[in-house]
């Protein structure tokens, strides 16, 4: 058992310093030599890596072995299979720093078919933008001065235990986003598991997101009209051709452990007042290179939480003379049982670079 246990913890630590040397360009994760041409920008619905809920933003995204309740379906299904009672998860987020950019979601879970049903919908808005063209550089006013850029998906999800260690989850989605005079929508499915090892906490998650077909805008905006050279001077109506666009299907691979607090922690149960847990994650994404990202999150008396995180972006989008920030976060949490259910509130903050800082805020019922 003793053996057993040195080798759990060189595991872990292999990952954690694996994880610290991986700066940008270069580190432990295989990049192009060729970092002039990425693959960013060349997939729709973009905002469906943007992190969901505080305590994922805290913990920059590594929760995929350790999400549960009505979170899971943003980030992993299979957390859901656990649910026994209706669970609610809501939250905004404020992209961005002063940008005016924000995200609002929405998660249901509720036990049924033998293990957990959801829905989720998260909805982006890029708040008021001035609407320009050739024509009229400083402003429209005759088709309104300001537009919006908006993004929304909606899920639907069930997940279930299928042995004592192995859950199983899926969700299938409808995608939409764009202006009001033209949008493009999308179909899509995702597919995840956690598996506990049985070997002092240690779960393995994995899930695979946005799988789906091409589409294509439509709308009044690619409407337009040509006067006939004969007489009549007929205006034939015709529509503008756009090329297809795919979803950023991504696959997330995770490793969590309960380091410290519960009876199959690695460092011990203690007295149980004090908890540890940490999760390594890795993100491969058909739209950028790979990242990594490593959480911390420490509990006392399972009601206060404190969380850090790193995601290493393992790409060039950090600045030279960038803060050595970027990519950081951290938050709390507090969570407290009102009539025999837990309520938890959330917070993060988590560093962009030149794009500032994005704070989240949520609440959820039920779950972790």
């Amino acid at each position: 058992m003793t053996f057993t246990r040195n080798v759990a913890v060189a595991a872990l630590c292999v990952l954690t310093t694996g994880a610290a040397g991986a700066q940008g360009i270069g580190g432990f994760l295989p990049t192009s030599e060729d970092n002039s041409v990425t693959r960013q920008g060349t997939r729709g619905a973009n905002f469906l890596h943007i992190p969901v809920s505080a305590r994922a933003a805290a913990m920059a995204g590594a929760i995929g072995s350790s999400v549960n309740g009505p979170s899971s379906w943003f980030h992993n299904a299979a957390g859901a299979a656990t649910t026994e009672h209706i669970g609610l998860a809501i939250g905004r987020e404020m992209l961005y720093g002063d940008m005016d950019i924000t995200m609002n979601y929405l998660g249901i879970s509720f036990p049924l078919f033998g293990g957990g049903v959801g829905l989720a919908v998260r909805s982006l808005n890029s708040g008021d933008m001035e609407r320009t063209n050739e024509n009229t550089p400083f402003g429209d006013v005759t088709n309104g001065r300001f537009f919006q850029w908006t993004s929304m998906a909606a899920q639907i999800g069930y997940a279930r235990r299928i042995t004592d260690r192995l859950d199983l989850g899926g969700t299938i989605e409808f995608i939409n986003e764009g202006l009001p005079t033209a949008k493009i929508s999308w179909f899509a499915f995702d597919v995840g598991t956690q598996f506990r090892t049985g070997l002092f906490g240690l779960v393995v998650g994995g899930s695979l997101q946005n799988l789906g077909g091409g589409s294509t805008m439509d709308g009044q905006l690619l409407e337009r009209g040509a006067n006939t050279n004969d007489v009549s001077r007929q205006v034939t109506r015709y529509k503008l051709f756009t090329r297809p666009m795919d979803l950023p299907t991504a696959f997330k691979f995770s490793v969590g452990d309960e380091l410290y607090g519960t009876a199959e922690s690695l460092l011990g149960r203690g007295s149980g007042t004090h908890t540890l847990q940490t999760e390594f994650a890795v993100d491969d994404a058909v739209d950028a290179a790979a990242q990594a990202a490593l959480g911390l999150e420490y509990g006392f008396k399972n009601i206060l939480f404190a969380r850090g995180g790193y995601r290493f972006y393992n790409d060039d989008r950090k600045a030279p003379g960038e803060s050595k920030l970027f990519g950081a976060s951290a938050g709390f949490g507090i969570r407290y049982p009102i009539a025999g259910r837990p309520i938890r509130f959330d917070y993060s903050i988590s560093a962009q670079g030149d794009l500032q800082n994005t704070q989240i805020i949520s609440i959820e019922l039920g779950g972790r």
